[in-house]
């Protein structure tokens, strides 16, 4: 997929989400504020949230497509990965904001719910159009492999669980009248949104520090393609890192010493291009090659008994 229809498809996403957030959001705080309601109001400052995501991840699109330059001879792509990190600290700004406010009605319910059927109204309407924002956006970003586009699927999948938690709590509310009910769905609420925040936050900054978490597909699909070579032995020191929707590949491998540089170097651009043809995602592959039987201390990255050890289970569960 060229940078053009994969910023479309970005771009497309974010205004869905902008448009449907923005309605949502406006009629929940609407709701809120005029019913009383504090489960509501609370899940409509969450969606309020949700339309700054949504810009986050289209400033994210544009840089991000812009190719390499003297300051950024790698790319703009891992720009993905910080604005991931940004909405996580929105999320989190987010949820402490509502605990706070949830905690302290809880404490003293001095409040008065009016109107509930307009609260299971606006509850309902704001599953229904979560959901569908939520694979929408997740079917986008996994074809993209957008880590910020991905991000703000999930975020939109702890929104359907949000409004639905609410549309659950106002309905036995609606039949029991239990008043403390609405603070506590709000609290609850709350709780859900720090999950999100900081599981985007830990997993931001995995891609950040080059971690190799969620990368066993890529290590595995290395070693396979290597042993396909019989002049080609100990693929070792081997590192990929994640840059936002892309990755880089460095390894060293051993080849026959009686090889010409012409010969490895042949193997070497067939090993890289059957690689990349297995995720095209890879942007640029790094090989240093040695003489079989070279001895020298390398002290870090994958060799190929390690990844089959770490990475082994992925490769049944993905049927590779």
């Amino acid at each position: 997929m060229n940078d053009d229809n994969r910023n479309k498809l970005v771009n497309r996403a974010a205004y869905a989400g902008i448009i449907g957030n923005t309605f949502l959001a406006i009629l929940k705080l609407f709701i809120g504020i005029f019913t009383g309601s504090l489960a509501i109001l609370a899940d409509g400052i969450d969606t309020t949230t949700d339309i700054a995501t949504s810009f986050l991840t289209l400033i994210a699109a544009k840089i991000s497509n812009k190719p390499p330059d003297k300051s950024h001879p790698y790319g703009h792509e891992k720009i993905e990965t910080i604005i991931t990190k940004l909405l996580s600290l929105v999320i989190i700004f987010a949820g402490y904001n509502l605990l706070i406010k949830s905690i302290k009605n809880i404490i003293t319910p001095e409040f008065k719910i009016n109107n509930l059927i307009l609260v299971l109204i606006t509850a309902s309407i704001s599953v229904i159009i979560k959901y569908f924002l939520f694979k929408y956006k997740l079917k986008i970003g996994k074809k993209i492999n957008s880590p910020s586009s991905i991000a703000d699927a999930m975020n939109m999948k702890n929104d359907v669980l949000i409004s639905l938690s609410v549309l659950i709590g106002i309905t036995i509310y609606y039949f029991t009248g239990i008043k403390i009910l609405d603070p506590i769905i709000a609290l609850l609420v709350s709780l859900m949104i720090f999950k999100v925040g900081f599981e985007t936050f830990f997993e931001a900054s995995n891609d950040l520090m080059d971690g190799s978490k969620n990368l066993g597909k890529i290590y595995l699909d290395i070693v396979n393609v290597v042993d396909k070579y019989e002049d080609i032995k100990n693929p070792h020191k081997i590192r990929v890192r994640k840059s936002g929707f892309v990755f880089f590949v460095d390894m060293h491998l051993e080849i026959n010493g009686e090889k010409t540089i012409n010969e490895a170097h042949s193997i070497i651009m067939k090993i890289e291009k059957e690689i990349k043809q297995l995720n095209v995602y890879i942007k640029d592959i790094t090989i240093h090659v040695e003489p079989i039987g070279n001895n020298e201390k390398e002290c870090f990255g994958y060799d190929e008994n390690l990844i089959k050890r770490t990475f082994g289970n992925e490769e049944e569960n993905n049927g590779i």
